[in-house]
Formats: structure tokens, sequence, C-alpha cells
């Protein structure tokens, strides 16, 4: 009847001593029987739970209250807790002394056990809450649970305290409807659904709405008010979680019975806000518009020149010579029609209707001015930037980024709008002027944030952002960064998320081909991602995405491992899209390396890319970015090599800490030297790349240049700062302690070596 489990053996065991079927003879030492075997199936339960309920009927009816108190608290409570729960009309005696001996009495039973986790007594098995669950009969159950759930209720203030407005809600929850107040439930549904929200459980929040939904049933609409609340919070929470069925429902019900527009708002938002889920961005802008023209807007589906003149000159008057930052001086208001402006901008723009998104934004920036600033006004000025900046006007697209990360300030409070504007403001507009590293962590946070309250596709973006923002700053890499890549990866494969998973799975087999030796290091066709594999399955558009994104990285990989043959036919691919992108660090990436390969092909028709390369880097680097020098000098210096061409471009990369940079820089530059037999101060600039190389993680293009210059395995470090100098006077520490200046050998009394323990370089005498 055991089975063998050593839980239940050990409850057939007591439950047959206190039948006196068994004893402990201490005469023999040993246990005896006082049943035969026939009798002795009789005397134990097959169910474990009747036997420790049987067990629960011989302990003192204190300790039976506390146990069915205590099954029905889904963790461990304390002792004043407890208190206030036995307290009752009946009996109130129970101070808390006795009820900490009762609960050591309990323990002493088997019944319970103390954890040191969580510094109360808990339940010793599943099974004895169980049994103490369904010890209660029916009826005084009922009567229970509503006097726990009263009382968690009161308790419930506070952070701290949550928990027992979650365990309230959950015990009323399982009371026939005629034993509960419905209004009230639903009220108490209502607001703990707010709170998983806002903790980021959207699917608690989801089955609280559904249990509100389902109380609500036998009298809908007889409340008005209440009923409307129920079934927009219902189709807001389905439309989180892509349930279109239950969604759609919701929404006829809203639209077949509320009585005004303003009413009906939250349904025609759900409607396209579910078309945008499904990608359909066109038709969900279109559909966004018609709303919007309820309110009695006259925005064209399609703009022409004539209607963007007329509405940019209705702006201009409303802002009275004013700028953007004028905007900061607004009031703050509550206005629903401003987050379906947001959305339509946004679907506008990701659909490539350019002219519609400033129509409708500059729209919602005159409803601004007249009324007041609303929380997703920031995130719309966003998207009206991230447009101004592909569209090649980044003075204007700064300015508007500038003062929407201000106005967000002002809705810090709320999570998900505050992120999702930072991280597309770093995304789309910071980073055109803003050094990649002063966004890295930020948008590491937007994503830790998002994925917090439940805005998975933003979050994933946030990261998404985050890698490329690293990758393009330089940042060093290694077994720990590919490590979060996999977290991540696991993570959008659970929701279901495909795209995003190839495209953390590409980048972490780009770190992997960068760090592990391999004979064919430009193929992504490893462990972490294969190509031709991956996008086997895919849809037209996820395929064209995700050979974009592969082919940048491969074309890096390629210039690194100067591999002239994959370069050509990565250019060859990536030159079939546009010139542009929405994600800054991404382009950057694409256009750096695109330059780079250009010019270092023979072939003169890869010449037109590289200065196309080179002329938005250098348009860029005038417009004051910190990003473009590094890229302008490096490609400028392949294009006309030249040694003050080249010093220029390993000055630039340093200074803007792009230390991946400067390895190829620096190894670009030792290769043209070699062509003019500058042996001496071409192999400084190998084994200052080789370490550089390393540094950054690439220990797999460290292993190529070892096998290509085998004296970079004896050669130490430079002193720090001392190689980088190279506008100067270029220096690298030999073997034998000497010093290479600028072609001539110095001897010092001592070097600098690497301390990998410490962390940083320390002199070591001779």
């Amino acid at each position: 009847k055991t089975m063998g489990n050593i839980f239940c053996v050990m409850q057939a065991l007591e439950e047959l001593v206190r039948k006196n079927a068994l004893y402990y003879d201490i005469m023999c030492f040993e246990w005896r029987w006082t049943v035969d075997k026939v009798e002795l199936a009789n005397q134990v339960s097959a169910d474990v739970v009747e036997t420790i309920k049987d067990k629960i009927k011989g302990l003192s009816t204190d300790i039976q209250r506390l146990l069915s108190v205590m099954a029905f608290i889904p963790q461990s409570v304390g002792v004043p807790v407890l208190k206030e729960l036995l307290m009752n009309d009946e009996d109130n005696s129970l101070d808390e002394n006795k009820i900490a001996s009762l609960l050591k009495e309990a323990s002493e039973d088997g019944m319970l056990m103390w954890s040191t986790e969580s510094r109360n007594y808990v339940f010793s098995h599943d099974r004895i809450r169980e049994a103490s669950r369904e010890y209660v009969v029916e009826e005084d159950r009922d009567k229970m649970l509503r006097h726990m759930a009263d009382v968690l209720q009161r308790l419930g203030k506070g952070s701290k305290m949550e928990w027992c407005l979650y365990t309230a809600v959950d015990l009323l929850n399982s009371l026939p409807p005629e034993k509960v107040d419905v209004a009230d439930l639903i009220k108490l549904n209502l607001r703990v659904s707010k709170i998983a929200r806002s903790r980021g459980s959207p699917e608690k929040e989801n089955m609280l709405l559904r249990e509100s939904l389902e109380r609500l049933q036998p009298f809908k609409w007889n409340n008005y008010d209440q009923s409307l609340e129920v079934y927009n919070a219902v189709i807001a929470s389905e439309c989180n979680l892509g349930n279109g069925d239950s969604m759609s429902t919701a929404i006829d019900e809203v639209l077949d019975h509320a009585k005004s527009l303003q009413d009906k708002f939250s349904a025609y938002f759900a409607m396209v806000q579910h078309l945008r889920i499904s990608k359909d961005y066109r038709t969900a802008a279109h559909e966004g518009v018609k709303v919007l023209n309820m309110y009695s807007y006259n925005i064209p589906l399609q703009p022409t020149k004539i209607d963007l003149i007329r509405e940019k000159m209705k702006l201009r008057l409303a802002f009275k010579s004013r700028s953007y930052a004028s905007l900061l001086k607004l009031p703050i208001i509550e206005d629903p029609i401003f987050e379906l402006f947001n959305q339509v901008c946004w679907d506008s723009l990701f659909s490539g209707q350019p002219r519609l998104l400033m129509v409708v934004a500059w729209t919602a920036i005159r409803r601004a001015i007249e009324k007041g600033v609303e929380r997703h006004l920031p995130h719309m000025l966003v998207a009206l930037g991230t447009l101004l900046g592909k569209k090649g006007n980044i003075k204007a697209a700064n300015e508007i980024g500038n003062v929407a990360l201000t106005v967000s300030e002002n809705f810090r409070d709320n999570k998900a709008d505050y992120s999702s504007t930072r991280f597309a403001n770093y995304a789309g507009i910071i980073f055109y002027l803003q050094s990649f590293r002063s966004g890295v962590d930020i948008l590491h946070q937007c994503y830790k944030d998002l994925r917090f309250v439940g805005r998975f596709e933003p979050a994933l973006g946030s990261q998404l952002n985050y890698i490329y923002a690293y990758f393009a700053a330089g940042y060093q890499m290694g077994t720990i960064f590919e490590s979060k890549l996999l977290v991540v990866d696991e993570f959008c494969k659970s929701i279901d998320k495909s795209g995003f998973a190839a495209s953390f799975q590409i980048h972490r087999q780009f770190a992997m081909n960068l760090r592990q030796r391999s004979d064919h290091p430009t193929l992504l066709n490893g462990p972490a991602f294969q190509q031709d594999t991956a996008i086997a399955n895919m849809s037209d558009q996820a395929r064209k995405m995700t050979l974009r994104d592969a082919s940048i990285f491969r074309l890096e990989l390629a210039f690194i491992f100067n591999d002239s043959e994959c370069m050509a036919e990565m250019l060859e691919t990536l030159s079939g899209y546009p010139f542009e992108d929405q994600v800054i660090s991404r382009f950057y990436i694409r256009a750096c390396f695109m330059g780079l390969a250009a010019f270092s092909l023979a072939e003169k028709n890869c010449h037109a890319i590289g200065n196309k390369c080179l002329k938005y880097f250098r348009r860029m680097k005038k417009l004051g970015s910190t990003n473009a020098p590094p890229a302008y000098f490096f490609i400028a210096a392949l294009k006309k090599p030249t040694k003050k061409a080249f010093t220029t471009a390993i000055d630039s990369c340093r200074e803007a800490s792009m230390p991946h940079l400067e390895a190829m820089a620096r190894e670009r530059y030792a290769m043209f030297l070699l062509t003019r037999n500058e042996l001496e101060l071409a192999n400084s600039h190998i084994t200052s790349a080789y370490w550089l190389y390393y540094d950054w993680g690439a220990h797999g293009k460290s292993f190529s240049l070892e096998r290509e210059y085998p004296f970079v395995k004896a050669a130490k470090r430079t002193k720090a700062g001392s190689h980088v100098s190279s506008g100067t006077a270029t220096k690298h520490t030999s073997v034998n302690g000497s010093v290479i200046e600028s072609g001539k050998v110095v001897k010092r009394k001592g070097t600098f070596e690497y301390n990998s323990t410490l962390s940083r370089r320390e002199l070591v005498k001779a």
C-alpha cells in the first residue's frame, strides 16, 4: 500500500501503533505484531491522506484548528498573523504564547517542521496540508474561509503584506456564489488583478479577471459601471496575452452594451492593438486613424504633400514660435486617447508610412498643447524623432528625443511607459550623437523593468538593442556574456518568440566564433546557431530579417579574419537592403564593416559601397557623433593608406574606448607597414593588436595571430597607455625588457606585466 514511499511508510507505521496493531517490545528490542496478516490489511488505509486525518483526530482541538487555518494559507506565516486568523466570535483566548506552544507541539507530532529559510513553521509534507484541509467539514470550512478572508483583507496593507490580498481573493473565489457578496468579490478581484499586473504577473491578472467575469454573468450590465470596468480589464488582459478569441468575445459585449464613444474606446483600442500583435502594422495604423476620426479629427489615411504642409502650419501656429522644449511646461493630465495616438504613430513607422506618422504625431502634439501632457506622449515623440533621424534630420530628432526623455521623468513610477520610452529613445535617437557605452546599462535595466511588468516584447527589443550597443562599443566578451545570451534565448523560446530567439542565437554564435579556434570562423554554423537550418522553416519576412542580421556579423568576422571571399559575398547580400535602420547600433556595425570590407577588397565596384559608408560617417562626425570618428577615420585609412591616416584612426578608436576597432586598425596598420619593410614598428602594432583582441574576448583571433606571427607568443604586455600613443611614438615591451620607440630600442631596468588575478598591469623589476 505504501509503494515504497518513505513518507507513506512512516504514516502507516504510526497508524498501526495508534491502533495497537504494532508495538515495540522493550524486552526483546524489536517490533511485534498483535494481529495476523488478514487483519493487518484492514488496519491501514490505502490512502495516506485518510491515514493522516485519523492522526489529526487524535490531536487537541486547538491544534486541529491551527492546522486547518494554516492549510489554507499558501505560504508560511508568523505567530502574530496566526493569532488574528484563529480569533473568532466563539473563542478568542489563544494568545501568542499559546499559539507558539501549539506550533511546537504540532512539530513534535510530525505535522509541522521549522523552516530556517522563512523562520516559521511549515507543513512537513504536502499530504499533511491536504489532509488538514479535508479534515474541516464543508459548512465549517466556508465560515472559516470567510473569516480568514476578512482578516487577511484587513492585514493586507503595504507591499510586504500584499500576499494577504492574494490569499483572501483566492479563498473567496473558492466559495459558492450564495456564500459571498458577489459585488464586493468582483471589486476585490479587480483590485488584486491591478496589483498582479504591476508586479509583472499577467497570468495571475488574467485568472482573477476571468473569475470576475464568471461571477458577473448572472447579472451582467445590471451594474453598468462595474460591468464596463470588468469587460475593459478583461479585454486589455486577453490582448496582452494574445488570446484573440476571448478578447473578441469581450469586445463584442462592450460594443453591444456601451452607451458612449468614450465607453467603447477600450474595445476599439484593443482591436487596433490586436492587429499590431499579429504584425499587420499597416492595417492597424489605418484602423487606429478611423477610431481617431470618430473624435472629430479629419486625418487622411494616405496624406499628400499638401496635407503635410497644412498640418505643419497648424503645428507652428500652436507652438507660437516656441520650440519642443515648451512641452516641458505643460500640465500633466489623464487622456486615454493619447495611447491610441502613440500606437498609430509606431504602427505607421513600422509599416513605412512616414507622412501618416507625422500628421498623427503633429495632431497629438497640438492636442497636448491645448490640454496638457499625458503619459504616452513621450513615447509618441520618440516615434516622431526616430522617423526624423531615419530621414537624416539628426538635429531635430535629437531635440525631440531629449524633450521626450525629460517629459518621461514625470511618469517614472509607471515602469512600463517610462522604460519603453527610454529604450526606444536610446535605440532610435540618442545613439546618433552619444556614445554606445552611455546607454548600455540603461538598455539592460529597461529590459529587466519591462520583463518584470510583463511587457515581454518591448523587453526583448530592449535587450536586443543592449546587445547591439554592447558589440558596437567593444565591451569584453567571454563565456559569462555567452551564458547571458543563452538565458535570454531560453526565455524567448518559453514565450514563443522565435524571431527574437534567432537574433540572440546569432549573437552567441558570433561571440563563440571569436572566442574559439575554428577552421571556418566566418560561418555561423555551430552549437548556438546553424544558419541554413534556422532559416529554412521561417516565413519570407522573418527569413529576410534573420539573413540580414546573420550577414552583418558574418561580414565583421570576415573582416577580422581577413576572408576576402566571405567579405565580397556578405557585401553583395547586405547591399540588397535599404541603407537605413531605426536601430542605430545595428546600423553602425553594418555601415562600419561594409565600409571597411569594401576598401579591403581589390574590386573597384565595391568602392562605391565604401564611399557611401564613408559619406555617412563623415556627416555624423560633423554633427558631433562620438561614435562616428573611429569608423570614419578607419575607413578613410583603408581607402588611402598612409602612416598619418592609420595613426589618426588608432588614436580615434582609443579615445572613443573602442578596443575592438583599435585592434583591427593596429593589425591593418601593421600589414601596411610590412609592405614598406618597417618590421619593428609593424611587429609592435601586431603585438598590441594581439593583446587587444585577447582582452576583447576574441581568443580565436589571437590564436590566429600566433600562427601567423609566432613572436607574439613570447611578447609581454605593454605599459598601460603606452601602446596607444601611436600618433607620436609607438612603444612595445620586448621579451628582454627593452622598449621599441619609433623603431629605436631603448634598454630599461623593468617591465610591465599583466596580473590576471588583480586585473591590472604591474611593474616587474628586472
